[in-house]
């Protein structure tokens, strides 16, 4: 199954590096806003795929947070949860791992089970399990979060139908591929029906669906799944967008078989 990354919860920049990178020469560094500029700029290196100069940054920023914000600050907490993800993006994955499971639990402590951010921290660490192959955790994280996003944020928002997705390629990955499938055909038929076509978070679960289809060798089912999804890429990113791009190459794959 395709496996996506775990991103960074915060921080998100939608300016040039260059000018972000002044802007933070301009800040004094011991005050929330100078800290605040400095995590922006490292998520923008982590996404801009500079994950090797986002790691010394976040961590800087991060022991900055804990002396002049302290350690349960909710600031802190976010840039911990995002050192995470840049540890994992570049491979450190019992540094990530740790991290992550820490950031978690103190986000539950000092913001309670339901908060956003908790749950936000609770889905990463989820796909993170995964992405370490150790999915009987991951399902039962994504379970639980699944669970509190329907019952916090609704049936029908974009997390929780993510989550759900979440939780179907986890079984995928421990052997219950079929099930999976199955799953996943509630999820598509949820997500259409709460979000309407098209919607990026029905793109992405046919897709995983597809994947799931072609996997137990039902290559004309998950050819269709897989141009529905070229569909729906195209009329939200373009025929040109790299989504639009990925699915037709997988469609394209499946044409004969």
């Amino acid at each position: 199954m395709s496996r996506p990354t775990v991103d960074a919860d915060g921080g998100v920049f939608a300016g040039s590096l260059f000018m972000l990178e002044s802007a933070v020469l301009d800040r004094h560094h011991g005050d929330r806003e100078g800290l605040g500029a400095r995590h922006t700029l490292a998520v923008a290196y982590l996404r801009a795929g500079r994950v090797a100069e986002s790691v010394p940054l976040f961590e800087a920023v991060l022991s900055d947070t804990r002396r002049l914000l302290g350690p349960r600050d909710p600031d802190t907490l976010v840039t911990e949860g995002n050192l995470a993800a840049a540890y994992l993006t570049i491979g450190r994955d019992v540094a990530g791992l740790e991290t992550m499971i820490r950031n978690a639990g103190l986000r539950i402590e000092v913001l309670g089970p339901d908060h956003p951010a908790s749950l936000t921290a609770a889905d990463a660490l989820a796909v993170a399990l995964r992405l370490a192959d150790r999915p009987r955790e991951a399902i039962a994280r994504h379970a639980d979060v699944a669970a509190r996003r329907a019952r916090v944020l609704g049936p029908g928002h974009p997390d929780t139908l993510t989550s759900r997705a979440g939780l179907a390629l986890a079984r995928a990955d421990d052997g219950d591929v079929r099930g999976a499938a199955d799953e996943l055909n509630d999820v598509v038929a949820d997500t259409d029906s709460w979000l309407g076509r098209p919607h990026p978070v029905g793109v992405a679960v046919r897709g995983i669906r597809a994947e799931c289809l072609a996997f137990l060798g039902r290559f004309s089912a998950a050819h269709e799944e897989f141009g529905r999804a070229t569909t729906d890429a195209a009329l939200l990113w373009g025929a040109d967008g790299g989504e639009t791009v990925r699915m037709q190459a997988e469609a394209d794959a499946l044409a004969d078989r």
